[in-house]
């Protein structure tokens, strides 16, 4: 018997663990539209702000509350201080909410599909879960998420991974009769029509926490900042729950610079959503069902070729795309939006796929 056996807690030794979107080493020659990161570069000002903060200060501890992030989230979103809490991405705010709200009695609901971090982290914090079927359409319907006693319910809005949004109105509907904690991940939300964020719910609703990233709409993957806002008593739970030190010294420069920047990060969000409609307008073209997104990606599934074949296909052809081998998933590729350009190439790869000649 190994030590993973002898020491592991029951629940991880049996844990299915979130796979991410395969990482090509560096210098594979290959397009990487996989794990919806964007297509552009983090905006120059950002860059360097990070370097001008190389200096002697890194010797120190970080500011543990991330202050002048918060500040700097609060003057550019009309808020309050005390509604904003800033993590290690969203997905360690997803992990700080079943450490701070979830008891291992409650239950949590989740549309399928949808993130599949929220599942795993429920069983890292031995929290019961209960997926909660999409229509034939992936489309989220709301009711049903009534008729279920779950103290938390998790909503990626617009929805990976089929990038359909809910209409804000929907969703406070929704807060207006849930009696629990709604959880609303807004990832993918400057790809989305403006005003679709539901942020500002959280000045009338005690019950909910909305998470948003510098990950997508910012090119900022790589530095690992999220943020939420909520109540402050939400708020203040969260801060008493996260490591001492969440956030890196050079994360929390390069957020406060995008967010100095945000017109670098709009643009490009623009650009990305053009590009996305472009392209499922000319898979439609092509015989693909493809479902409506917000997000920088789009889920697509040919009428005669197999998604898995798309995906070998292009991957000889040196294109890397997301197959999920999961029901009803697996009948689709999901395609990370890239330059017009990168969309160009992959269109005609497509091309020499299901219209051969």
């Amino acid at each position: 018997m190994g030590p993973g056996d002898r020491f592991c807690k029951e629940n991880v030794k049996n844990l299915a663990p979130y796979v991410p979107g395969y990482q090509p080493e560096a210098g594979e020659p290959i397009l990487k539209l996989n794990s919806n990161e964007n297509a552009y570069p983090p905006s120059s000002y950002v860059l360097q702000a990070m370097r001008d903060h190389l200096h002697e200060n890194l010797r120190l501890y970080p500011n543990s509350r991330s202050a002048a992030l918060r500040r700097k989230l609060a003057e550019f979103y009309g808020m309050k201080e005390e509604q904003i809490f800033c993590g290690n991405g969203c997905d360690e705010i997803i992990s700080l909410i079943f450490r701070t709200f979830a008891e291992r009695s409650d239950k949590v609901i989740m549309p399928y599909p949808t993130y599949t971090l929220y599942k795993t982290a429920a069983e890292i914090h031995e929290v019961p879960y209960e997926f909660i079927d999409t229509s034939d359409d992936f489309e989220i319907e709301l009711d049903e998420y009534l008729n279920r006693s779950a103290k938390l319910c998790f909503l990626a809005n617009p929805n990976a991974q089929t990038g359909i949004l809910l209409p804000l109105d929907k969703i406070e509907g929704f807060l207006r009769e849930y009696p629990g904690l709604l959880a609303l991940d807004e990832t993918y939300i400057d790809f989305a029509p403006e005003g679709s964020s539901a942020y500002r719910l959280v000045d009338r609703y005690d019950n909910l926490i909305v998470m948003r990233t510098f990950s997508k709409s910012s090119s900022l993957c790589g530095i690992r900042v999220g943020y939420a806002f909520g109540h402050p008593e939400l708020i203040e739970a969260l801060d008493k729950t996260k490591d001492s030190y969440n956030i890196a010294y050079l994360n929390q420069v390069a957020a406060v610079a995008a967010l100095e920047d945000y017109k670098y990060v709009q643009n490009n969000a623009r650009e990305i959503a053009k590009t996305r409609d472009w392209l499922s307008h000319e898979l439609k073209e092509l015989d693909f069902n493809v479902i409506p997104s917000a997000g920088n990606y789009i889920l697509a599934r040919h009428s005669l070729v197999a998604a898995r074949d798309i995906y070998t296909r292009l991957l000889e052809q040196n294109i890397l795309v997301r197959y999920f081998n999961d029901r009803r998933l697996d009948e689709y590729v999901r395609i990370s939006i890239g330059t017009p350009e990168q969309m160009r190439r992959v269109l005609a790869a497509i091309h020499k796929i299901v219209k051969p000649k």
